[in-house]
């Protein structure tokens, strides 16, 4: 409705927008004290990202996929991203699989940059597995973050129905598309600042 869509847009403090970020060769120090398996073949990730005011109807769920954040609801920002894929991510081809793994890793290597980042200046900050929807860096709560609906809710991208579960359908790329969530606590424009400098990587 016209009046969810306006609501959305209030909430929005950076409209969606498509950058390359680089990427270091070594792992970031979050992911790295994680001790999984990362590909660091690429040296940049192209992703849209756009950074929301965490909406009243989402609040208690994140309270509960985030225990830390709990009595912060308000304050939380919601960082939702998007990465363009060769295949549509409703295939069940090895060759999609694979692309899932590579577009994982890159989202992984982005997140925990950028959680690093807000943590050395004193902010709370995590990113959900894409895979599971829980908590990466932070104590899981018992509720797990759903990209796809949090997109219809936070950027009005209606899904897709796959007979029994919806998947992510974008404006542009349709099922062409591997989304991700990244979460802070700083203030949006410690947010927007440290996104600008990890786009120069220094």
């Amino acid at each position: 409705s016209k009046g969810c869509r306006d609501l959305a847009k209030e909430m929005m403090l950076v409209e969606p927008r498509l950058v390359t970020f680089p990427l270091l060769p070594q792992l970031p120090k979050s992911l790295d004290d994680l001790q999984v398996d990362i590909a660091t073949d690429d040296s940049a990730v192209v992703l849209q990202y756009s950074v929301h005011i965490c909406p009243r109807r989402m609040r208690r769920e994140m309270g509960l996929v985030f225990p830390d954040v709990v009595g912060k609801e308000s304050r939380l920002l919601i960082i939702p991203t998007f990465q363009q894929t060769q295949s549509s991510m409703i295939s069940y081809e090895v060759e999609t699989q694979a692309e899932k793994d590579a577009k994982l890793h890159l989202f992984y290597r982005w997140g925990a940059e950028l959680v690093d980042r807000l943590r050395a200046q004193g902010h709370w900050a995590d990113i959900t597995d894409p895979m599971s929807g829980m908590a990466l860096f932070t104590p899981s709560g018992p509720s797990l973050y759903p990209d796809v609906e949090g997109a219809e809710v936070l950027l009005r991208y209606t899904p897709f129905n796959l007979g029994s579960c919806f998947v992510m359908s974008h404006p542009q790329w349709g099922t062409h598309v591997y989304p991700a969530t990244a979460f802070t606590l700083a203030p949006a424009q410690v947010v927007t600042r440290i996104l600008y400098e990890m786009q120069l990587l220094f």
